[in-house]
């Protein structure tokens, strides 16, 4: 793995998880105030997300499995530089959802034991075609 990458790898706690509008500057909390979840990076480059919405309840019909279905994200891939610093493209291999399969540009700042990691200018279904970026922000749980 590049060496620009090294200060991420480990196992990583999810603090937040949100939007922002870029036409009103509104934040969104996506899985409420307070998500759950983990980011690992291995020193080979595989990175693994899975977070999502606290105290999720166990399904008692399809109905309750779609929703917990929306109530989390999950993701595997290797990661490479992206070209601007701060930056890395997941190559997404194995996802909760197909359609988040190939390449994800993120941009990271790493400040002490917390990690924010934010998209670029995007379009999300739930939300037509207004921007958003994404924002997820963690604390280095193995330091």
């Amino acid at each position: 793995m590049k060496q620009e990458f090294a200060n991420l790898v480990g196992a990583w706690r999810l603090i937040s998880f949100g939007y922002t509008f870029v036409d009103t500057g509104e934040r969104v909390d996506v899985f409420g105030r307070n998500p759950d979840g983990y980011m690992v990076l291995s020193q080979t480059g595989r990175i693994v997300f899975l977070f999502g919405a606290r105290d999720r309840l166990s399904p008692q019909n399809d109905a309750d499995r779609a929703s917990l279905f929306n109530q989390m994200y999950g993701y595997t891939g290797l990661i490479r530089s992206a070209g601007p610093p701060n930056s890395f493209v997941t190559s997404i291999d194995y996802s909760w959802n197909p359609a988040w399969s190939g390449d994800q540009l993120r941009h990271f700042k790493l400040e002490g034991d917390k990690l924010l990691i934010t998209t670029p200018e995007q379009t999300v279904p739930a939300h037509g075609a207004r921007l958003i970026v994404g924002d997820v922000l963690w604390a280095r749980e193995d330091s």
